[in-house]
Formats: C-alpha cells, sequence, structure tokens
C-alpha cells in the first residue's frame, strides 16, 4: 500500500532518533552516524530493527548529514546516500514486516553563499541518487525556512509519483532559526501541491511542541506529522545528554495525536524505548480531527517571491537626500550629534551610520542610531552587517532597535576581517544580505506585521557582469529590499552603468557622492580603496598645495556636477560625509537644492 493511501485510514508510527542514539549505543565509534553507512552498516542496520522492534512503521535512512558540509565530495555524499538506503532496505527485509522507508534529507546550508543554484543542485543530486535506489519516499526535515522546499518537491514529483515529508524545526516560540514563524509554515506547506505531508521534528520538545500546535489551527486536511526531540540536552564532560524521560514524552504525544496529528514519532534524545511507549499508549488515542482555520478569504502568497518594499522612508516629492555619518571609534558622540543637527537644518531626508566599516571597531550603528533618532528628530537608517552576529544576536538586535523607534536599515553582508586578525577576530556570516533581508520579511510578517520596517541594500556597481550584478539585485528587490545605496560614482561610464542596471533591474537608487576634500584624499581613494574609480581629469582639479577651503570648494563643486549629471538615473543622493565634515555636505545639499536638483517632477521630464 502507498503511504497516501494508508495515511488515509490510519495513524502512522515513525521511528526516532538515529543520531543520538547512534552514540548512545556505540560510544567508542569515532565516526559520525553517516558514515558508518560505509564503514560499520550492520551497527546501523542494528538501529533500524530496533525501532521496527519497537513498532515502527516508518524508518528514515541514515543519511540525514550525508552532503558536503560533512563530506569532501558529492560523489562520496552519493555513496553514503546509496549505503544508507542499502542499509534500511535490509533491516525492512530481515524484520519481515511491511514498513516505509523514507529517503531522508537534511538541510544543505551554503556557508560560503555560493548561491541558490549551487544549494539546488546538491539537493537534486542527493534526490537522484535516492530515485536510482527505487525510493519512493522523501522527508526533507529539520527545515529552517521554505526557500528550497517547495523546488526539491516539485523536482521530485517531476521524476517519479513519489510522497515527499517537509518537517520544519522550531524552537519554543514558535520560529525557526531564520525567523519564520509556525503559521507561516503551516499555510505555505499546506497550500503546497508539491508537498504531501508536513510537520515539525527537531528544535523543540513534546511539551512545547503540543502547547503550540494547541494554539495553531490547520489550514486543511493534508497529512500532519510530530517528531519532536525528547526535551532539551545538557553538555556533560563533552557530551551531550538527553534526560530519559519517556513516561513524559509519550504522554505529550498522545495530546498531540489527540490534536490530529497523522505522523508520530521521535527526534533527537528519543529511543526505540520511546516509540515502544508511545506505540503502545496510542492504541487508546481514538483518531482525531485537525482544528481547521477560520476562512478569512486570506490568500497565502508564494515564498521567495515577494513584493519589494517600495515605500519612501522619507516621504517626500523630492529625491531623496541621505547622508552618512561615522560612528566614533570612542565614547564621545558630540560631533555626530552636532552633524545630524546641522544636515537636518539643510534639509537632509536621512541619515545612515555604518556598521564597523572595514572589519574596524566603531560604536555601535544601531545603538548610535536611536540616541540621534531620538536627540534630533531625522530619522536614522543604521547599517546593519551580517558579518559580526550570529542569527541569534541579530535577532535580538532587531527587536532592541525596534523598540527603539528604528525602521530603516542597510542591510551588508560586511567587509571580510583582515588577514593580520584573523584568528584574534573570528567573523560569523549566519546571513549574507539576501538571506538576512529574507530574514526580515518574515519579521514583517510575524512580528513587525502593524508597522513593517523597511530595508535597503548596498549596491556595488563593478563588475565584469553588469546582467549578474542585476541578478542579484532582483533577489534583494523579491525579498523586500526597497532601494540601493550605490558605491561613490565618479565616471560617465560609471553612470552609464547604473542607468543600465536600474533599466534591467527596475530598482530605485540612491546614489552615492563622496566629496573629495584634497589631492591627498583623491589619490588615497583612486589607489587604495577598492570598488572606487576615480577619472584622472577628476583628480587633476586638485593640487598638492591647495588650501583647505580652495580643496573643500572644489569638491563642493563636484559633488554638485556629479548630482546633476546622475539626475537622470538617480532617485536620490547617498552623500558620505568624509572626515566629519557635516557642514560641507550641508554646503551642497543646498546648492543641490537651489539649482532645482531634487526635483523628481523636473527629471523625469
Amino acid at each position: 500500500m502507498r503511504l497516501k493511501e494508508y495515511l488515509k485510514q490510519n495513524r502512522l508510527v515513525a521511528d526516532g532518533a538515529m543520531g543520538t542514539y547512534f552514540e548512545m549505543k556505540y560510544p567508542e565509534e569515532k565516526e559520525m552516524a553517516e558514515a558508518c553507512n560505509l564503514s560499520s552498516p550492520k551497527k546501523i542496520k542494528e538501529i533500524h530493527l530496533e525501532y521496527i522492534r519497537s513498532g515502527a512503521k516508518l524508518i528514515r535512512t541514515n543519511t540525514f548529514a550525508a552532503n558536503t558540509m560533512f563530506f569532501d565530495t558529492i560523489e562520496t555524499v552519493k555513496q553514503v546516500v546509496r549505503a544508507g538506503f542499502r542499509v534500511a532496505k535490509k533491516a525492512v527485509e530481515e524484520s519481515g514486516q511491511e514498513v516505509f522507508i523514507a529517503a531522508d534529507i537534511g538541510p544543505v546550508y551554503d556557508p560560503q553563499f555560493l548561491g541558490r543554484e549551487q544549494v539546488l543542485r546538491e539537493y537534486y543530486a542527493i534526490c537522484d541518487t535516492f530515485l536510482e535506489c527505487g525510493a519512493d519516499i522523501f522527508v526533507l526535515e529539520t527545515q529552517a525556512e521554505f526557500t528550497y522546499v517547495k523546488d526539491v518537491a516539485a523536482y521530485l514529483k517531476k521524476q517519479k509519483d513519489v510522497t515527499v515529508i517537509v518537517q520544519f524545526s522550531i524552537d519554543k516560540n514558535g520560529y525557526t532559526r531564520s525567523g519564520i514563524g509556525m503559521r507561516r509554515l503551516m499555510e505555505l506547506a499546506a497550500a503546497s501541491e508539491e508537498i504531501d505531508v508536513y510537520g515539525f521534528n527537531c528544535g523543540v520538545g513534546a511539551a512545547h511542541l503540543k502547547h503550540l500546535l494547541g494554539r495553531a489551527v490547520f489550514p486543511n486536511d493534508k497529512p500532519f506529522s510530530a517528531l519532536p526531540n525528547a526535551g532539551y540536552p545538557i553538555e556533560l564532560r563533552g557530551k551531550t545528554i538527553y534526560q530519559d524521560n519517556s513516561g513524559y514524552f509519550v504522554e505529550m504525544m498522545c495530546q498531540i495525536a489527540g490534536l490530529g496529528a497523522d505522523i508520530l514519532g521521535g527526534c533527537c534524545g528519543t529511543t526505540p524505548e520511546y516509540i515502544r511507549d508511545m506505540k503502545k499508549a496510542l492504541k487508546n488515542v481514538p483518531l482525531a480531527q485537525k482544528k481547521p482555520a477560520a476562512k478569512e478569504g486570506r490568500e497565502v502568497k508564494a515564498y521567495g517571491h515577494r513584493e519589494a518594499n517600495t515605500k519612501n522612508p522619507a516621504a517626500s516629492c523630492e529625491k531623496l537626500l541621505l547622508v552618512e555619518l561615522d560612528p566614533p571609534f570612542g565614547t564621545d558622540v558630540s560631533k555626530v550629534l552636532e552633524g545630524a543637527a546641522l544636515l537636518k537644518e539643510a534639509g537632509a531626508g536621512m541619515l545612515t551610520l555604518a556598521d564597523s566599516p572595514m572589519a574596524r571597531v566603531r560604536m555601535d550603528a544601531a545603538k548610535l542610531a536611536a540616541r540621534v533618532q531620538g536627540e534630533t528628530g531625522i530619522p536614522v537608517m543604521p547599517h546593519i552587517c551580517c558579518r559580526d552576529k550570529n542569527v541569534i544576536a541579530m535577532r535580538s538586535g532587531i527587536l532592541g532597535d525596534y523598540m527603539n523607534g528604528l525602521r530603516n536599515f542597510l542591510i551588508v553582508t560586511g567587509d571580510p576581517v583582515g588577514r593580520d586578525d584573523r584568528g584574534v577576530i573570528t567573523p560569523v556570516f549566519d546571513f549574507n544580505s539576501i538571506r538576512f533581508m529574507s530574514y526580515l520579511a518574515e519579521m514583517n510578517t510575524e512580528v513587525f506585521a502593524e508597522d513593517p520596517v523597511r530595508y535597503a541594500g548596498a549596491l556595488n556597481y563593478h563588475g565584469a557582469n553588469p546582467d549578474a550584478i542585476a541578478k542579484r539585485m532582483e533577489q534583494k528587490m523579491e525579498n523586500g529590499c526597497s532601494m540601493f545605496l550605490t558605491q561613490p560614482v565618479y565616471a560617465e561610464e560609471d553612470i552609464g552603468r547604473l542607468a543600465y542596471l536600474k533599466e534591467r533591474s527596475g530598482a530605485k537608487l540612491i546614489c552615492g557622492i563622496l566629496p573629495l576634500v584634497s589631492y591627498k584624499n583623491a589619490m588615497f581613494l583612486a589607489n587604495e580603496m577598492p570598488g572606487i574609480r576615480i577619472p584622472k581629469e577628476v583628480i587633476a582639479r586638485y593640487s598638492p598645495d591647495m588650501a583647505r577651503r580652495e580643496a573643500e570648494q572644489t569638491g563642493i563643486l563636484l559633488a554638485t556636477e556629479l548630482a546633476g549629471q546622475m539626475r537622470g538615473v538617480a532617485d536620490g543622493f547617498y552623500f558620505m560625509t568624509p572626515f566629519n565634515r557635516a557642514g560641507m555636505i550641508a554646503e551642497i545639499i543646498c546648492k543641490i537644492r537651489k539649482e532645482g536638483l531634487l526635483d523628481t517632477a523636473a527629471s523625469d521630464k
């Protein structure tokens, strides 16, 4: 009987944990469980048999970590997958029982940010290997987002009539590590034609999952699975240990069954004993109907294709004027506050504060932004850099920023840590800019729905392939990016590049202008700063013996000219303040306003 047919009339008991039980059963084994598909297949087969003897009607292949995060090459991954399916099949044959075998696929991460296509290629290679082995049930488990799930499920359905189970990992509060809430996951999975069964595993204990499901509603009658952890682990002498609480786990699982779960099993910390006791207890729990969702007529939009947030943060009929100030290296913020007040008076629409650029420590941009915005009243957009904080710190930081009244952010991946600092300073990069934008888009849906945050992206327009740059811009816009702040522009050639990127992507561009304050400054930027191109004729406007005020006036004139040249392509201007000279930027703002360069209606003619 096919699994989908079985679930129409029956509740299904699945197996429990493989990895944690493997470590408990074979403490002398040095290799990870998945590697033992090749080196010690009898050990893996014995665990499968224990779960089958305990009453599991569905077992998952020992392939959760069979990917290039843990194995050197995709060819080795394929070997592990083939061996894992072979071992599971032998265990079922030896048991003499009718047991479903699910091809188990864990998350394929992209720590080097190789891109969506690279990740999908690996998923597809794993799927193809399972299909070659004869798999007709697939479980994508411990997923943190919907980004790849729909594509992988659709790919499988095109190859063969298979059953696809998708299980997400949530925390005690009902959120994945990518910030997606339980309700949205259930809506998306239930609405997806490619997904046959959906549910939750890992991350959360049975009691918390029962509590979360008790408050949840089910969008439809699609089969639902629940495979929580035994509880929460503790570290003891370098080992991860779960408390033995089989009785409590079983009690919670019976209540989850009463909420309408169709497949029940266990994840980390569970053992064959848990499954045996659960199987026995579930005989006394009648099949239950799922609590239906209220019919609100609300459409569930596909994940990963969000409408770009195009709301103008400055809410002005003029081109947006945005000015960057540098947070201090120490604790004195007087220059920043003075500069902010001066720029507000001059007519700047918004300020932005960099987050330790060049991986050199400055005052926290968001904390300073809250103070500047609170004291001066001008909106402030802090940069949020993905380099320095893990996913927990990033989420808690945004929540704190929101509490402090910040609603605008510039999301950047971040400059790499310098070679001399490696080993002393550790880059984190749990996110890149696109992934964090996706995370924020989910927070806007789940947490900030009443007053969503707005976020911009940085645009380095240099590069050999402008179409590749435009494609990355489009990916950011799909994840809610409202506009792009560009690198400084000095050359006509670069203005042409920006025009092409704008036409190709449809993006809103806030064009960067960094006034040059001296000959030395111009030479340094031209020769030392990657991503900045300054034509020789621009540098020639300065001389080494030029007085400070004369050089400043040259910079003001040059900035005004650049604003005029970019007027047709720019939706606004992004002025980077050189050496805290806010007065210089204030003069430029007054000059370009006087010349009518901010008039959007005139520039659109």
